[in-house]
């Protein structure tokens, strides 16, 4: 869930005021609350905030104001409205859970909480405090519910959790799902000026790097010291290599085209790959992952990195079942109609968007 990670990514960790509705009669300081949280405001706001920017990104056209649009056949703003309060509720069901679980922050932890609010709220406050924004509301809204996500997820799937995945899972997971590859980048471009190369050079530098790859796939040679021998034949500063253990998917963030490479490579196998976009001709070495499973699964944060892989859809799909079932939760309605979606459209569109 698109949601999910950008609350959990430390850097796009925000914050929102707890509530300072200039506002007679009813309370607008708060947008829910069940037995256990009162939510302020402020959260609301910052979940309203991220569900407008994820209504920008699914409209059809782009350059038409976001709220004269539909999102997944909705009104655009009743999306985002309905969204906002998804996101509170989660926030809610994270602290039931906590509780549920007999699980509390440790002092060390809300250390912890405090250094990253600080740290990260110099980052955002100048675009955030005109939707009313402040530091306090940060730690719940973003940083604390981060680390109570976190929490939850290790009591329930880690070795002594209540749902333990076993080592055999984890390691059957990793070596069916992982890829342990490396590549060298060859820039095609000078790397000084970058202006363009011409054709001869280009052709030489492509040759250069299949010359690499065959003789990487016969074993004559290595991955590091390919990169090296780049970096002195082009004059570079480092060597333009790197290495990585990760899932290789669509939503890995690798070009489609190395993905697609890479995902028909065997072990052992080297290819070369032009990737346009970033103007540069790839070396790219697949290696075999069962080499590298006792390494990844003998520490702390490799294992975790694994059972995040193999485990968080299930568990986000559980925490947002369990956030919409929640009872006795009571919704501030005056509090969440008096922060409409369009506060977040830009000035230049304000007009256009109503």
């Amino acid at each position: 869930m698109n949601f999910l990670k950008k609350l959990t990514a430390a850097g796009l960790s925000l914050a929102l005021l707890a509530g300072t509705a200039a506002c007679t009669g009813a309370d607008k300081s708060w947008a829910a609350k069940n037995d256990s949280l009162t939510v302020p405001i402020g959260a609301y706001i910052y979940y309203e905030y991220l569900a407008y920017q994820d209504a920008s990104s699914k409209v059809k056209d782009s350059s038409k104001p976001v709220l004269e649009q539909t999102v997944e056949n909705k009104d655009a703003a009743a999306w985002i409205k309905d969204k906002a309060v998804d996101y509170t509720k989660l926030l809610l069901a994270a602290d039931k859970k906590m509780k549920d679980l007999k699980l509390s922050l440790t002092e060390d932890e809300k250390k912890q909480i405090t250094s990253d609010t600080s740290s990260q709220w110099s980052q955002y406050q100048s675009t955030l405090e005109g939707y009313g924004v402040s530091k306090e509301s940060f730690g719940l809204a973003s940083v604390e519910f981060s680390e109570k996500y976190s929490k939850i997820f290790s009591a329930i799937y880690g070795k002594n959790g209540t749902n333990p995945v076993s080592d055999a899972d984890l390691k059957s997971y990793f070596e069916k799902n992982f890829t342990d590859f490396s590549y060298v980048m060859i820039p095609l471009y000078d790397t000084k000026t970058y202006a363009a190369l011409d054709d001869a050079k280009i052709k030489e530098y492509k040759k250069l790097g299949d010359d690499y790859a065959a003789q990487l796939s016969k074993g004559t040679t290595t991955v590091d010291k390919v990169g090296e021998a780049v970096k002195q034949k082009l004059s570079l500063d480092a060597a333009p290599s790197q290495s990585a253990t990760d899932v290789i998917d669509d939503s890995s963030g690798y070009p489609a085209d190395m993905v697609k490479l890479i995902q028909g490579m065997k072990a052992g196998e080297a290819k070369t790959i032009e990737i346009t976009d970033a103007n540069a001709y790839l070396i790219v070495m697949k290696h075999d992952v069962t080499k590298k499973t006792q390494s990844q699964l003998s520490t702390d944060n490799g294992r975790l990195s694994v059972l995040n892989r193999m485990k968080s859809k299930e568990f986000t799909d559980m925490l947002e079942s369990e956030a919409k079932n929640l009872k006795n939760v009571q919704l501030n309605d005056k509090a969440l109609n008096a922060y409409p979606p369009k506060l977040f459209v830009p000035k230049d569109t304000a007009s256009a968007a109503g």
